[in-house]
C-alpha cells in the first residue's frame, strides 16, 4: 500500500515539478541563476527537485569543495563518489547492500556487511558450504561471510593491508565462502573495484590541490602530528608529481612494519638484559631457547684464569720449529708401536682382569671408557688447566705428546657419541684378524699420524687453531679391516639378496673417502678435519699390509689371534695326547 501511494504522489507532483524544471532551464541559459525564482513544491516533488537542484548547481570546481566540506563535517567519510550520486529509491531495499554507491558510511572492514536479507547461517547450513572444515561454527562462518561481503561491495577484496582480519581462516575456507557468495549474492566486483580506485585517485588530486591553497594550516596540523582527516593515504617525503604507485605504497608498508619489528625486539631485548643485570639468582634465556650464561664463582673465574694462555697473538715462530719436533715423535712412534705389537701374546684366561667378557669386547668397551672418562674431565674446571696443555693437539704451540692424547680427548657430547657409536659398530672388527697389540698399534698409529697432518695443514696455511678427537684412529681401524677383505663382498642387514655377494671392501674405502673429500670443496666454516680422516685411512691400510706381511711370514706361526685361549704349548701338548 505504501509503495502504492508513493507512485502515486508522485503523479500528481509531475505537472509542478515540469514547470519548475523549465524555469530553471531557461534561467540557467541566460546565465542568471542567481534571479532564478522556485516556486514552493509540495511533497515528492519538492524532494525530487532538490536532488536535481543539488547536482544541477554544482560546477566542476565546485565538486571538489563540497567534497572538502563534507568530509570535514563528517570525517568518517573517505569516498567523494558517495557524496555526490545519492542514490534514493521509493521502492523500498532488500537489506543486502551489492554496490559501491550504496555503501553505509560506518563500514568497518572487520564487521562486513550483511549478506542476507532473513538472518544468518544455521550450523547446518555452515558445515554443508565448508565441507572438510569441522572446526568451522556458525559464528566464525558468518563473520567471514559477512567481511568478504563487505569486501565485495568496497572493492577490496585483494587489498593487501586488510587480510588480517581474515587470518584465522584457512585459504580453502576463504574459497569456500566466496564461492557461496558469488553464487547467491550477485555483486558486479570488477566494478565496485574500479569505483573505489577512481574514489582514491580523485582523493588523492584534491588532496594535493589543498595542500597548495592551504599550506599554512597544514603545517600547523602537522606539527601537532595530526593529518588530514579526509585523507586516505599518509603522507609521502618524496612528493612525486606523479603520486605513488601501489607497489611502492605496499613496499613503503612493508619497511614501516618491519622497522617497527626490530624496534619492538631491540626494546625487548634491552628489557631482558637490564632483567638479568637485576637478577643474578635465576636461569634467562635467549631468543632461541639456549641458556643464558650466569656468573661463575672466585673459585671458578681463578681456574679459567689459569687454563687461559696469556698470549694475544702467536708467537713468531718459524713453521719448521713447529713442525719438527711432533713430525719426529710420530715417526719414530708408528714404528715402534708395530714392533711392539710382534712381541705381545695372548695371556691365559685365569690371568685376565675381566674373564667375563672376550678379549675382543674387553678391548672395545676399554678403549669407550677412557674416552668417556677424559670427556668428564672436561667437564671440570679444575681439570682445564692439564687438559689443555696435554690433551689437545695445539697448532699454535704444538706438543708431541699431544698427536696421542688428542685421540682419546672430546669435548662436545655429540662428538664423542657419533666416534665411539661407529667405534663400537665396525672398530671390533679387526680384532678377528688382528691382535689385541695389533689393533692397539693400528688405532694409536692411524691417530697420530692423521693429527700430524692436521698440524701440518694449519701451521702451512696459518689456521692455528687446535684439534682433538678419535675420528682418524676410528677410521684407521676401519678401512684397515676392510683392506685385508678387499675383494670380499659385505651385505647390510642381508642386502644385497642371494646368490649377489654384496659390495666389496674396496667400495666401502672407497665409500669412506668419499664421503670425507666432501668437507674439502664445499670449504663451509666449521668443517670436520678431512685432512686427519684421509691421512688415518691411509695409515690403517698401510697396517693392514704389515699384518698381511706378518702372516705369510715363517716367524710368526705362533701368533695367538684375539678369542684363542690358547699357545704354542698347549697346542703341542695336544698334539702329543692325540699321537698317544
Amino acid at each position: 500500500m505504501s509503495t502504492f501511494l508513493g507512485v502515486k504522489c508522485c503523479l500528481r507532483a509531475a505537472p509542478a515539478l515540469r514547470l519548475n524544471l523549465q524555469n530553471q532551464v531557461r534561467a540557467a541559459g541566460s546565465g542568471v541563476t542567481k534571479a532564478t525564482v522556485i516556486g514552493p513544491l509540495a511533497g515528492s516533488a519538492r524532494f525530487c527537485f532538490s536532488v536535481w537542484a543539488a547536482s544541477r548547481h554544482r560546477g566542476p570546481g565546485e565538486h571538489v569543495i563540497a567534497l572538502a566540506r563534507s568530509q570535514f563535517q563528517q570525517p568518517w567519510r573517505s569516498s567523494p563518489r558517495r557524496i555526490e550520486h545519492p542514490r534514493r529509491t521509493f521502492f523500498g531495499s532488500s537489506g543486502v547492500v551489492t554496490d559501491y554507491v550504496d555503501l553505509p558510511p560506518g563500514y568497518e572492514d572487520e564487521e562486513g556487511l550483511p549478506f542476507r536479507r532473513d538472518g544468518e547461517l544455521d550450523q547446518v547450513t555452515t558445515n554443508t558450504i565448508f565441507k572438510g572444515s569441522p572446526d568451522m561454527t556458525s559464528w566464525r562462518a558468518n563473520k567471514l561471510l559477512r567481511i568478504l561481503h563487505g569486501r565485495r561491495v568496497a572493492g577490496s577484496l585483494e587489498d593487501p593491508e586488510l587480510q588480517g582480519n581474515t587470518a584465522s581462516f584457512t585459504e580453502r575456507e576463504i574459497q569456500q565462502a566466496l564461492g557461496y557468495l558469488r553464487a547467491h549474492v550477485p555483486v558486479d566486483e570488477i566494478a565496485n573495484a574500479g569505483l573505489r580506485a577512481e574514489d582514491e585517485l580523485r582523493a588523492l588530486e584534491s588532496m594535493a590541490e589543498s595542500e597548495s591553497e592551504e599550506d599554512g594550516a597544514q603545517k600547523d596540523v602537522s606539527a601537532r602530528g595530526k593529518s588530514s582527516p579526509w585523507s586516505l593515504y599518509r603522507e609521502s617525503g618524496d612528493k612525486n608529481v606523479y603520486g605513488d604507485s601501489i607497489l611502492d605504497k605496499i613496499r613503503a608498508r612493508n619497511i614501516a612494519r618491519r622497522e617497527a619489528e626490530e624496534k619492538a625486539l631491540e626494546e625487548k631485548r634491552k628489557q631482558e638484559e637490564e632483567a638479568a643485570q637485576q637478577n643474578w639468582g635465576g636461569l634467562a634465556t635467549t631468543e632461541d631457547g639456549r641458556t643464558r650464561q650466569v656468573a661463575m664463582s672466585p673459585k671458578e673465574e681463578a681456574y679459567r684464569a689459569e687454563a687461559t694462555s696469556e698470549l694475544e697473538a702467536p708467537p713468531e715462530t718459524p713453521r719448521w720449529r713447529l713442525l719438527l719436533p711432533t713430525t719426529i715423535f710420530v715417526a719414530a712412534l708408528v714404528p715402534l708401536l708395530w714392533w711392539a705389537s710382534g712381541l705381545y701374546s695372548a695371556p691365559a684366561e685365569d690371568r685376565r682382569l675381566v674373564p667375563w667378557l672376550t678379549q675382543k669386547d674387553a678391548t672395545i668397551y676399554g678403549l669407550l671408557l677412557v674416552n668417556l672418562a677424559v670427556f668428564v674431565a672436561w667437564r671440570r674446571m679444575g681439570a682445564w688447566k692439564f687438559l689443555n696443555k696435554h690433551a689437545i693437539m695445539d697448532m699454535v704451540m704444538p706438543r708431541p705428546t699431544g698427536a696421542v692424547a688428542a685421540i682419546f680427548s672430546h669435548q662436545a657430547a655429540s662428538h664423542l657419541v657419533e666416534n665411539m657409536f661407529v667405534l663400537w659398530l665396525l672398530g671390533g672388527l679387526l680384532l678377528d684378524d688382528a691382535s689385541r697389540a695389533e689393533y692397539l698399534a693400528v688405532f694409536v698409529g692411524s691417530g697420530a699420524a692423521g693429527f700430524l697432518a692436521s698440524l701440518y695443514k694449519c701451521v702451512l696455511t696459518r689456521h692455528l687453531t687446535y684439534g682433538l678427537g678419535a675420528s682418524s684412529a676410528v677410521f684407521g681401524v676401519i678401512c684397515c679391516y676392510f683392506w685385508l677383505h678387499r675383494f670380499e663382498g659385505f651385505k647390510i642387514l642381508d642386502l644385497p639378496p642371494d646368490p649377489a655377494n654384496g659390495m666389496q671392501g674396496l667400495g666401502i674405502i672407497g665409500l669412506i673417502v668419499g664421503l670425507n673429500l666432501i668437507p674439502a670443496f664445499r670449504q663451509l666454516p666449521g668443517q670436520k678435519d678431512w685432512i686427519s680422516h684421509l691421512v688415518g685411512i691411509a695409515t690403517g691400510i698401510g697396517f693392514a699390509t704389515l699384518i698381511e706381511e706378518r702372516r705369510k711370514g715363517s716367524g710368526n706361526k705362533d701368533l695367538v689371534l684375539e678369542g684363542q685361549n690358547v699357545n704354542k704349548d698347549d697346542e703341542d701338548k695336544v698334539k702329543s695326547k692325540q699321537k698317544s
